[in-house]
């Protein structure tokens, strides 16, 4: 069973998006969180990912979650890339995670449903140079009306999403199809049971 889980991400809108998948998943895993220079890690390094292994290791964690973006580069050779990063030992116990382009795009897969979740007109999510922007302006006004972190927003629109939406987001996009695949075979890895959204529609 995997009881803790840490969490390598770039910023709180990665942890949120990791803590709702987590919940899609049935997952009651605790994700423990690095301190200091490797608690948002956006440029993994070999040194980084080691010192990273270790501290998760003191903390008896049964899997590592490393999640971010692409941005300009091919999201498979970063994957590779950054999952060769960590030592020997951690091989089978890492899943890397690229969203193509941000987590920013993973969430607007569905325009119709983000932009009900932040309360915007659907208009301000047709994709652009500026839609990553103007979808972080959306969660900032969201949270700062609300009091609500923004991780814990970003949680509340990936496990509220209807499965039809959740099904579309994975049709969508194959690196967020990947990651949730390595998710739920390093769940089956541990004779945890998830559900499987592909399936959904």
């Amino acid at each position: 069973m995997i009881t803790r889980i840490g969490v390598l991400y770039e910023d709180v809108t990665s942890l949120g998006f990791l803590d709702g998948l987590r919940q899609r998943l049935r997952c009651d895993a605790e994700l423990v969180r690095p301190t200091g220079a490797i608690a948002k890690t956006p440029h993994l390094t070999r040194r980084t990912a080691k010192r990273a292994w270790e501290f998760f290791q003191a903390r008896g964690v049964d899997l590592v979650v490393r999640f971010t973006d692409a941005d300009k580069d091919p999201w498979q050779r970063k994957q590779q890339r950054e999952t060769t990063l960590f030592p020997e030992g951690a091989s089978g116990l890492v899943v890397c995670g690229v969203a193509a382009r941000n987590v920013e795009d993973w969430l607007a897969l569905d325009v119709g449903y983000l932009a009900k979740a932040l309360r915007i007109e659907a208009s301000e999510l047709r994709d652009g140079p500026d839609r990553t922007g103007r979808i972080k302006h959306a969660i900032n006004v969201a949270t700062t009306s609300s009091g609500e972190e923004k991780s814990n927003l970003v949680s509340r629109i990936v496990a509220q999403a209807p499965g039809d939406v959740f099904c579309r987001w994975l049709q969508r996009d194959d690196s967020l199809r990947t990651f949730y695949q390595d998710c739920r075979s390093a769940a089956a890895q541990a004779d945890c049971e998830t559900p499987n959204e592909l399936e959904s529609e």
